[in-house]
């Protein structure tokens, strides 16, 4: 069963795929666009964090008893993605196709990275050390990455 490694993963795909669009509006010199596009990937990314960091994390830390292991890593490069995705959004509002491009091949390369670990390694220590919380983390983490945690009004 790898029910927590599926979801999160599907999610992965869906922060890459919103990146891509943003790129591929700048490439077609649609700043407008590329700004609404890079609005849906930064909630995206943001509610991606926040469901790991609020719920996935803190029970899988509660489990294991590990607060020190691989959440952790995964937090500090939380940190370092922000810092650069707060640079991308500043330079696309800038309309510097250079300095965003830099920053967003960083990111890029970041999140590659992070989501290897993640896919390879954490999620699937999740899988079996959550298997019997599914019914209730499931719908918990679906919440944070529709939402962010916001109740809808």
């Amino acid at each position: 069963m790898h029910e927590i490694t599926d979801f999160m993963t599907r999610d992965h795909r869906l922060c890459d795929d919103c990146l891509v669009a943003v790129e591929q509006a700048i490439v077609n010199g649609a700043w407008e666009l590329a700004g609404t596009e890079f609005i849906r990937f930064r909630d995206a990314l943001l509610y991606h964090f926040l469901a790991e960091e609020s719920v996935l994390f803190p029970r899988f830390e509660q489990r294991t008893g590990m607060s020190l292991g691989p959440t952790q890593v995964m937090r500090s490069e939380h940190v370092q993605m922000r810092q650069l995705l707060a640079a991308a959004e500043a330079a696309l509002a800038d309309r510097d196709a250079d300095e965003y491009a830099g920053h967003a091949e960083t990111l890029l390369i970041m999140m590659q990275q992070h989501n290897v670990k993640e896919e390879n390694v954490l999620y699937p220590m999740c899988d079996q050390q959550l298997a019997d919380q599914l019914l209730e983390l499931l719908p918990e983490l679906q919440k944070q990455l529709a939402t962010g945690g916001k109740v809808a009004a």
